[in-house]
């Protein structure tokens, strides 16, 4: 009969996998903090879409959870079992429990309350090793370890991020076109004149409160219109409040469309305030919709 593992260990067992497995996650999403934090206090005229899932940098991240769900793939013990001599098996045979059965185990950690809650009761099987049929056990070195097979370790990653993928791609799928679809100017049809006049205008009639830096393309492919993005940096902060902005706004766009008809162009309007500490942004689009 095995040795009752106690709940204190049981508990600390599971908060430990939770800390070792978030940082190891983090590892994952450190490209994506990386090249947002380098492009932070830069101000361009890219295309920027609002992208609450992560963007690109999404598929890399989805690794970290794929990994939290098989974190005992590797001999049923993962960091923290290492830690506190503990070990996966399965319930009939007492041998280590295969990557997938530890894998199918873990996949009820969503439901992580329940699981605390029976692990109180049975520190030994938690819900998730009923449904895979293991359960959790003092680590004994007598017992010969089996080699370590890293394609069958692999299986349930790739099963893991797959499902990751499947619950997640429905989500980015509803996302607003406006949030997606990036207009495709032609770059060579920039108008150097164009933008440079457009830019002294908002100079002589709103200088004292702003700087604009304008660029205008003549042509967008598959459309008739002008793409124009304007980057508007403020002296003061007008961002703070949604009244402060619509009064600032009211000025600016009345400018804009004095020298650019409206309709006769798509682009973007984006408002700055920087410090030396902090940068405030809201950008706008310019889109027509057909009726109009």
């Amino acid at each position: 009969m095995s040795k009752q593992i106690s709940v204190g260990t049981r508990l600390g067992s599971m908060l430990l996998d939770h800390f070792f497995m978030t940082m190891i996650a983090m590892v994952f999403y450190l490209p994506g903090m990386i090249f947002t934090f380098a492009r932070a206090f830069e101000v361009t005229h890219e295309q920027q879409n609002i992208d609450f899932l992560g963007g690109t940098f999404l598929y890399v991240n989805l690794i970290g959870f794929a990994l939290y769900f098989c974190k005992d793939c590797i001999n049923g013990q993962s960091i923290a079992k290492r830690i506190l001599k503990l070990q996966v098996v399965d319930n009939e045979t007492g041998l280590v429990a295969s990557p997938m059965k530890c894998f199918i185990r873990n996949l009820s950690i969503v439901l992580w309350p329940v699981e605390v809650l029976v692990a109180l009761t049975n520190s030994n099987r938690r819900f998730g090793d009923r449904i895979a049929g293991t359960k959790l056990v003092v680590f004994d070195g007598a017992i010969e370890q089996p080699k370590v097979e890293i394609g069958q370790a692999l299986i349930p990653v790739v099963i893991a991020y797959g499902l990751m993928l499947l619950l997640i791609l429905p989500f980015k799928a509803l996302m607003p076109p406006i949030e997606q679809k990036k207009i495709d100017f032609v770059e060579s049809s920039y108008d150097d004149q164009s933008s440079k006049e457009a830019e002294k205008l908002f100079a002589d009639s709103l200088g004292q409160y702003l700087t604009a830096s304008i660029r205008v393309y003549d042509q967008i492919e598959d459309s008739p219109s002008k793409y124009i993005s304007v980057i508007i940096q403020h002296n003061e902060n007008y961002l703070e409040s949604d009244q402060d902005f619509e009064k600032i706004e009211s000025l600016i766009k009345p400018v804009l469309f004095s020298k650019f008809p409206e309709k006769t162009f798509v682009g973007q309007i984006k408002y700055v305030y920087k410090t030396s500490s902090s940068m405030q942004t809201r950008i706008v689009p310019i889109s027509w919709t057909p009726e109009n």
